[in-house]
C-alpha cells in the first residue's frame, strides 16, 4: 500500500477520521522526535508503515499531526516518541518503546503486551 502523507492538523487530539483517511494529533511538550507506527492488524508484531514526523511540517508548537489519506477507521496504530531521558525530571523517553495514543478510543492486542518488559529499557 502506497501512503501519501500531508502535514494535517494541530486539532483535535488523536485520530480523527473522515472520507480521504485519517488525522493523527499527539500532544508531547518535551518530545523531540514523533513516528507513527501504522500496523497491518492488531496481531502484527512489528509495524507495516512507519512515518517519521519532520518538526518543520508537522509540528505546531506541542502538537504533533499528519494526515494519512487513504487509511480508513480500524486503523492498527501507534506511536515512537524521542526526547530527554532523565527520569530526575520527570523525563523517561525511550524511542525503543511502543506507545498508545492517549487520546486511542480503543485498544487491540494487549496478549502480546508484557508488563515486566515494559518496566525496562528498550524494546
Amino acid at each position: 500500500m502506497s501512503l501519501r502523507i500531508t502535514p494535517g492538523n494541530s486539532y483535535p487530539l488523536g485520530a480523527t477520521v473522515d472520507g480521504k483517511g485519517v488525522n493523527f494529533c499527539l500532544y508531547s511538550q518535551q518530545a523531540t522526535g514523533v513516528d507513527l507506527l501504522l500496523y497491518a492488524g492488531p496481531e502484527a508484531p512489528y509495524p507495516e508503515h512507519t512515518i517519521h514526523l519532520d518538526p518543520r511540517y508537522h509540528r505546531s508548537f506541542n502538537y504533533w499531526h499528519a494526515f494519512v489519506k487513504g487509511i480508513k477507521a480500524g486503523q492498527v496504530y501507534a506511536y515512537r516518541v524521542t526526547g530527554p531521558n532523565d527520569p530526575r525530571r520527570g523525563q523517561r523517553f525511550d524511542a525503543a518503546k511502543v506507545l498508545l495514543d492517549p487520546y486511542g478510543r480503543a485498544v487491540v492486542g494487549q496478549e502480546n503486551y508484557d508488563r515486566q518488559a515494559a518496566c525496562h529499557p528498550g524494546e
